[in-house]
Order: structure tokens, then C-alpha cells, then sequence
């Protein structure tokens, strides 16, 4: 993206030197004005791709917020219903011992009557046999019968109602079940809920992010072209008040230039790590076309010039630093960018292999070539093994 925007500006330097050699002035002003309003299409264009980035940004946002109000409220429930099943468990757990202790009970008292029961029968079947020498000893024994029958039946009326007891129990822990089953079910359907949310959520938020990147890159873009709009309409004003001023033609002859082609050495040292040609870009996906290769070498290290010509131009690009362009014959022309210092000035003439400037920081040098406005691929021209 950003090498679209240095192929115009770098374009819109060349055209107040070419509107010297022009052989018609009028059709040079007319292509700068054509070239202006492609620019200004591409700032629409921009401006209408960031409104929609930023539109999708808020829709994302939006739904990041309901997904925040959704992941809450499954939060809030889960732990009510942690608390509430918490306290069911609990409640069972009393619910289990006091069944226990009623069937322990229960138990005991069933034995005691068996118990009972077995006395009273072992007492009734006895043989009967006369008290009349001992009428004590036969009230005694009417006495026994007597109690042991009072004693059964009570035990008998203990044992049921430990019985409804143990029923009661043992239904009561059946709904506690049920209960606590039923709680299970909805705190997992809610955790399975809130687990989601979350997932959709981060997801929202890396797309969210994404589109952010976008805004940003779209933003800068759109920021450029503006800038290069501007030094475009500049341009065309000086080509227009240059024409008024003079109508003087150049010719020129076959260009010496054009012989060194695939002879040229490196005007930096390093790696290529930019090609010439079309690109997309891996994060906007907005494609451009680059007019140069990147070289990236040392830091501070010295950027040469690759033939014989005259400074054309020097100035600097928001991104790209410091460049120079410089006029071969009038018909080719070599621009060094991402300079850190430039050391040669507007008109100057420079003898091949001259020292224009010094490499960046960053160690990264954009050089193109090009045949009147035709850019060209330096790799065709220079010797790889002078890299």
C-alpha cells in the first residue's frame, strides 16, 4: 500500500523536470490532471472502505457486548445454582442420616416386639393347671398375659409409626433427588452455555482486532493519498504557471543509458527482501504495485548513485525517509529512497558510482528505474553479484 503511494509521489516529482523536455506541455499538464483524479477516486474509494471497516468494528463491538451480557448472566446463575445445590446436598445428606437413624430404630423396635410376641405366645401355651393351692401365683401369671399383650400392642403402634417415618423419609430424599438431578441439569446446560459465549466472545474480539489493523492501515492509506493529492495539485499549478511562462521545447537523442542495461552495480549493499511488481498486502489484503526492489544492508552505510546524470529532485516521504532522484540523459532516471542523509543537492551533477547518501536506520534502501513515466525492474539491470 504504502509503495503505491511512493510510485505516485515519486511519479509527481519527476513531471516538473519532464515538463522542460515535453514535447507538449499541454499533454502533460492534461496527464497530471488525469493522474490527480485517479488519486482523488482512490481517496473516495478509501474513505468508503474505512466507513465500512469502521461500521463492521461497531457491529463486532456490539455484539462483543451482548456476548459480555450473556457470559454474565450465565455467570450469576451458575453460581445460584451452585449455592442452591450446595444447600439440596446438604439437605440430603441430613435427609440420609435421619433415614438411617429412623430404620436403626425401626429395626430395634421390631425386635423388641418379636420379642414381645414370642413371650406372650411361649406365656399362652403354657398348660393349664389349677391355682387353687396357690391363687397368687394365678393372678401373677393373668398379669403377665395381661401386660405382655399391652406391651405388643404398643410395640406394635411404635413400629408403624417408625414406619410412616422411614416412608416419609425415604420419599422426601426421593424428591431432594429429583431436585438435585434437575439443578445438575441446568448448571451444566449453563456452563456448556457460558463456555460457548466465552468461545464467541474471543472470537469477536480477535476479528474485532483484526478489523482495527484494517481501520489503521485503511486510515494511513487514505491519509497518504490525501497528502499526495495535494503535492499533485501543486505540481499541476507549477506545470501550468511553467507553460505560461515558457513553450520551450527539448529533443533529445539515443540514450547512452540504455546500453548499461544488465551492467549496472548495486547502488547499495545488501539483500533484496522487495521485489518490483504487483503485491497484496498480507493484512489489509489491498493489492499495489511497487515501481522498485527494497535492499536491506547496514545501517548508515553508503547509497551510490549507478550511472552519470544531474539531481533531478531531493525531498522526503512520510514512511520512506529521505530519496533522490537523478536524471540520466532525459530519458531514464534512478531514484534512491529511505535515505537517512541526503549529500547531494538539486542540479548537481554526479560522475557514476558517486556517493548520494547514507542507508537509514533500518538498513532499508528502495531503488527504481525508470524510462520517462515506465517503471522499471532494477533487477534486470543490475548484476546480482554486485549486491
Amino acid at each position: 500500500m504504502r509503495r503505491f503511494v511512493f510510485n505516485i509521489v515519486v511519479a509527481v516529482a519527476f513531471f516538473p523536470l519532464m515538463s522542460v523536455i515535453a514535447q507538449d506541455e499541454s499533454d502533460e499538464i492534461l496527464a497530471q490532471r488525469r493522474e490527480l483524479d485517479n488519486i482523488q477516486r482512490d481517496v473516495e474509494e478509501g474513505q468508503r472502505r474505512l466507513d465500512s471497516l469502521q461500521k463492521e468494528g461497531r457491529r463486532v463491538q456490539a455484539a462483543i457486548g451482548n456476548y459480555d451480557e450473556r457470559i454474565s448472566s450465565d455467570r450469576q446463575v451458575i453460581l445460584r445454582l451452585n449455592s442452591e445445590l450446595g444447600e439440596l446436598q446438604a439437605d440430603v445428606a441430613r435427609g440420609d442420616s435421619l433415614l438411617n437413624g429412623h430404620r436403626v430404630l425401626l429395626e430395634r423396635q421390631q425386635r423388641r416386639h418379636l420379642g414381645n410376641i414370642r413371650q406372650f405366645y411361649i406365656l399362652a401355651r403354657q398348660p393349664m393347671r389349677a391355682f387353687s393351692d396357690h391363687p397368687m401365683e394365678e393372678i401373677d401369671y393373668y398379669r403377665k398375659i395381661v401386660y405382655l399383650s399391652a406391651l405388643s400392642e404398643f410395640e406394635s403402634g411404635m413400629v408403624e409409626g417408625t414406619e410412616v417415618l422411614v416412608g416419609q423419609s425415604v420419599d422426601d430424599l426421593d424428591v431432594m433427588s429429583d431436585r438435585e438431578k434437575m439443578i445438575t441439569g441446568l448448571r451444566k446446560e449453563r456452563e456448556t452455555s457460558f463456555a460457548i459465549g466465552r468461545s464467541q466472545r474471543e472470537r469477536q474480539e480477535k476479528n474485532l482486532d483484526q478489523l482495527r489493523r484494517k481501520s489503521m492501515v485503511e486510515a494511513d492509506r487514505v491519509i497518504m493519498l490525501r497528502e499526495a493529492a495535494a503535492e499533485m495539485r501543486a505540481i499541476v499549478a507549477r506545470l501550468e504557471e511553467a507553460r505560461a511562462i515558457s513553450q520551450a521545447e527539448t529533443s533529445t537523442g539515443p540514450s547512452a543509458f540504455a546500453a548499461l542495461k544488465s551492467c549496472l552495480l548495486s547502488p547499495f549493499r545488501g539483500k533484496i527482501v522487495g521485489g518490483f511488481g504487483r503485491h497484496t498486502d498480507p493484512v489489509s489484503h489491498l493489492k499495489s504495485f511497487s515501481p522498485g526492489i527494497t535492499i536491506e544492508g547496514r545501517s548508515n552505510a553508503g547509497v551510490y548513485c549507478v550511472a552519470s546524470g544531474n539531481v533531478a529532485y531531493t525531498g522526503s516521504l512520510r514512511g520512506y525517509g529521505n530519496f533522490v532522484i537523478i536524471n540520466h540523459d532525459h530519458q531514464y532516471y534512478s531514484t534512491y529512497a529511505g535515505l537517512g542523509e541526503i549529500v547531494v543537492a538539486n542540479g548537481q551533477f554526479l560522475q557514476s558510482r558517486t556517493k548520494v547518501g547514507d542507508s537509514g536506520r533500518d538498513g532499508r534502501v528502495k531503488f527504481e528505474l525508470r524510462r520517462g513515466h515506465e517503471p522499471l525492474d532494477p533487477v534486470k539491470w543490475i548484476k546480482i553479484e554486485s549486491l
